[in-house]
């Protein structure tokens, strides 16, 4: 028993040495690999496992430069004759259609809103029926661009889209944009525009104030005082009179707002 125990407390002792060797090998290892011997690394970078690798995937560009070229597409687009414009907005379009990436549809979308020519109007149109709010809200984005440029803000259906937007589309935060870029169209503008007049767009924001989302009703009682220039502040009582005097519902105009209604309320904590 005794030359027993003997043996058993050697082999204990020789696994301590091996347990101290490894442990001391794991730790000069890294030592080693940094210690700026110039052969060394070298030799190291050689091996199979530290060899360098590339991150590119044959025939599949990384999405940072994918991005770069699509945008370089918009940028060019933005200066070429009306044949090239044609042909890059027709690039973009297919790269559109083909990205199984949302974010690079977007860009696609972007680039697409720099490139005047008469067939990116009809692609950003295509673009609205995407399933992807986020894209949606690119199209509108990129039509407000567009339309920024020409010489009226309705031209082409402008008003049109968005009023359709406004009043059909299930997210509310593109109901949202789509009510606050009509905020910055001048109702003289849309006189000529297809089937929207300035009583007619002020009739579809009326509807508005019956949404379910308070955040879209607030949005279009500020855009109805930005088109009609009354002030009844966020009260939806009001505007919904005013509605219905458009509408030859209310022989009255509501009352406008007092002086003291204008000003702000500031709610102090000591009169909480």
């Amino acid at each position: 028993m005794r030359f027993f125990d003997y043996t058993r407390q050697l082999t204990l002792k020789q696994m301590q040495k091996q347990l101290k060797a490894l442990l001391y090998s794991l730790t000069m290892f890294p030592l080693f690999l940094f210690s700026g011997c110039a052969v060394d690394n070298e030799y190291i970078a050689k091996l199979p496992l530290f060899e360098a690798k590339s991150d590119k995937i044959p025939g599949l560009d990384p999405p940072y430069e994918r991005k770069k070229l699509i945008r370089e597409k918009g940028e060019k687009g933005a200066k070429a004759d009306a044949a090239s414009q044609e042909i890059l907005s027709a690039q973009l379009m297919l790269e559109y259609q083909t990205s199984p990436d949302p974010n690079m549809r977007r860009e696609a979308v972007d680039a697409m809103a720099k490139i005047p020519c008469p067939q990116r109007d009809q692609y950003l149109l295509e673009v609205l029926k995407d399933s992807d709010a986020f894209i949606r809200l690119s199209a509108l984005e990129a039509l407000k661009t567009a339309h920024s440029k020409s010489s009226s803000a309705a031209a082409g259906g402008y008003v049109s889209v968005l009023v359709d937007r406004m009043k059909h589309d299930t997210d509310k935060d593109v109901r949202l944009a789509a009510i606050r870029l009509l905020g910055g169209i001048k109702l003289h503008t849309i006189k000529e525009s297809e089937g929207i007049t300035p009583d007619s767009l002020t009739l579809a924001l009326g509807e508005m104030l019956q949404d379910k989302v308070p955040a879209v009703r607030y949005a279009s009682m500020e855009t109805l005082q930005k088109l009609t220039g009354k002030d009844y502040g966020t009260d939806i009582n009001r505007w919904s009179q005013y509605i219905r005097y458009i509408q030859g519902e209310d022989a009255e105009l509501p009352q406008p707002r007092s002086f003291a209604e204008k000003i702000p309320r500031i709610d102090l904590p000591m009169f909480k």
